[in-house]
């Protein structure tokens, strides 16, 4: 954690000192914050997370507690600190169960992973050459922020960046890419599609005409909605898996039930427990144009399996590459390599550093 970035937290949390601090979201945001403060040296006065789907178990070796249950708490020495984005939605889930907005806490410091800026140093070269194949300026600027914010932990600067839709930079957004646009023919592929989200704004954008779609899901939570939401469509072009993709076909360890977090564990077999993992070359044998991805740090893996896709039809892709700090240089160098002829974009949503999407046309 960088000095400027310390002291400041240090500061913010001066009122906590001596207080029981649960922290709210057992989500990658929560394991941050958890991680941050056993830097500053509060990790012993974490006695636990709050989380609204809470499946029984623990969390970064702390116990997961539902959120209605601090109603049994004896909060009287108890602060929160809200530990994903969506704030003013987990403060009111607070307050109406009876904990007081002087004891909740939001410290958009503590969710950035502590980076050693070493890994910039020593990849210097390729970050440099990522941003030299940046196709447009605001590409450049969001890019060069992006580090700024790695390496100070300020995220203030990022609400200059942020995007309109998600996955969909169409003429007329602030984030406009001149070269996207949706067609009525498009072969559209969802990789970690949760509950149908970006498939509903997919449909919209497109006027509900295109080819089809696959879409691929793990966890079995979000896939049961995802489902619910497709058969009541009555749509036949919308093809479900409930497997994640990767660069081989397998079984893989899977942390599930974490909503929008769910991941895959890098370990990989061909046979035992866990979910099923395609490698999209192998299932999709006919052109594809489109291609989202957000699949929790999977997404180099994922674009490996779809390698000849990528190469032989060159679908627009949106990938994200905000869950490794690796992946700001080695997703769009992998995408050049796959195909040269791509112009690759970066684009940011929501005023922080997650949601950061790479786009290649």
């Amino acid at each position: 954690m960088t000095s400027r970035r310390n002291e400041r937290i240090r500061i913010l949390l001066e009122e906590l000192q001596d207080r029981v601090i649960y922290l709210y979201g057992a989500g990658t945001r929560g394991k941050a914050a958890l991680e941050n403060l056993c830097t500053l040296g509060l990790g012993s006065s974490v006695a636990g997370f709050l989380d609204d789907s809470y499946r029984g178990e623990a969390y970064c070796g702390k116990p997961v507690y539902l959120t209605e249950e601090v109603e049994k708490f004896d909060c009287s020495n108890m602060s929160f600190i809200i530990t994903t984005y969506a704030v003013n939605n987990m403060v009111c889930n607070l307050m109406k169960h009876n904990i007081s907005p002087e004891d909740i806490y939001f410290f958009p410091e503590l969710l950035i992973n502590d980076i050693d800026s070493g890994i910039f140093k020593e990849n210097q070269y390729q970050i440099r050459k990522v941003y030299d194949m940046l196709n447009d300026n605001l590409s450049k600027y969001i890019y060069k922020t992006l580090f700024h914010v790695y390496m100070d932990g300020n995220i203030g600067i990022l609400s200059r960046t942020e995007g309109d839709v998600q996955y969909f930079p169409l003429r007329g957004n602030s984030d406009a890419i001149e070269e996207f646009c949706l067609s009525g023919e498009e072969s559209f592929v969802d990789c970690g599609a949760y509950d149908g989200d970006t498939i509903r704004e997919f449909k919209r954008k497109s006027q509900n005409t295109y080819k089809k779609i696959w879409a691929f899901e793990p966890d079995e939570n979000n896939f049961v909605r995802l489902s619910d939401y497709i058969r009541g469509e009555q749509d036949s072009r919308v093809e479900l898996y409930q497997a994640g993709v990767y660069d081989s076909n397998a079984i893989m360890n899977f942390s599930g039930n974490r909503g929008m977090s769910s991941t895959l564990q890098m370990e990989c077999s061909s046979e035992g427990g866990g979910v099923k993992v395609y490698q999209i070359d192998s299932l999709i044998k006919e052109p594809v144009t489109f291609i989202k991805m957000d699949v929790e740090g999977s997404e180099k893996k994922a674009l490996l399996g779809a390698k000849q896709i990528v190469s032989k039809y060159k679908p627009k892709l949106a990938i994200c590459i905000y869950h490794k700090v690796e992946d700001f240089w080695e997703i769009p160098l992998l995408i050049k390599q796959l195909n040269p002829e791509y112009h690759i974009y970066i684009r940011n949503y929501e005023d922080r550093i997650d949601e950061t999407v790479c786009y290649a046309i």
